[in-house]
């Protein structure tokens, strides 16, 4: 079923709850949106978190499930999603996500870091919204509070983009 892994971790590393007032539907394509951008770009790892070494950078790449495997969030992956959203909202948005670190040197040549791994769960029950985030294996070189209040932010762009509301963050745990 797509959005939804059937093995997803029973525990999870954090929590946070959401409230959104206007649709589901737009919510969704929102956050779709915004991993499929950042899945194109390379983010100074600094404006993530301060214990950042100089000059690190970050590659996330986002992946939809389906059923019992996660697809990487490109242009084909984000139009069946936004098709399939079209005809009906999910109750469960599950994601895979590899933040792929790198040191930029001077002369062109990146040094990889490790990497870090991790799922997310959004469940959407009306205007609530939990969000369960898994964190699998790495060094973990953005705590995961840094990594939620990041991802909001990226989606409330979206949001704002296409001049709706934002989310709001009631708890995070």
């Amino acid at each position: 079923m797509l959005g939804r892994y059937d093995e997803f971790p029973t525990s999870a590393s954090r929590f946070a709850q959401f409230v959104y007032l206007d649709s589901v539907h737009k919510l969704q394509a929102a956050i779709a949106q915004a991993m499929y951008k950042l899945n194109q770009q390379p983010i100074n790892l600094a404006s993530l978190t301060t214990a950042s070494p100089p000059n690190c950078y970050v590659n996330f790449e986002f992946g939809i499930a389906d059923t019992d495997a996660f697809y990487y969030l490109d242009q084909e992956q984000l139009n069946a999603l936004e098709k399939a959203l079209k005809a009906q909202p999910l109750a469960i948005l599950d994601v895979f996500c590899a933040a792929r670190y790198y040191v930029r040197k001077e002369k062109g040549k990146n040094r990889p870091l490790p990497f870090d791994y991790s799922v997310l769960r959004f469940i959407f029950e009306n205007e609530d919204i939990e969000l369960l985030l898994h964190y699998i294996r790495g060094n973990q070189r953005i705590p995961r509070k840094d990594f939620i209040l990041f991802l909001k932010n990226q989606i409330d762009k979206e949001l704002i983009e296409k001049q709706l509301e934002t989310w709001t963050l009631k708890s995070l745990f």
